[in-house]
């Protein structure tokens, strides 16, 4: 099992190490703590990426979707 830091997957996913926290905060992300260390297992993370390309796909292929505008006169 691969096992990164917040450091590795910035770079494993080329994006900066303040996006990687901010996915965590939100719960955006699969994570794991040891202690105070958060770390990620590759496995997880290769399958959300998977997830991630399966939803973009998904709103994509959607229709857009005309929303009326009510004016307050």
């Amino acid at each position: 099992m691969d096992i990164m830091n917040v450091k590795e997957l910035a770079k494993y996913l080329k994006c900066s190490e303040s996006v990687i926290r901010n996915l965590i905060r939100d719960n955006a992300i699969p994570y794991f703590r040891i202690g105070y260390r958060i770390n990620f297992n590759k496995e997880a993370i290769n399958e959300w990426i998977k997830n991630q390309e399966i939803k973009n796909m998904k709103q994509q292929s959607k229709p857009n979707e005309i929303k009326s505008i009510k004016t307050v006169i």
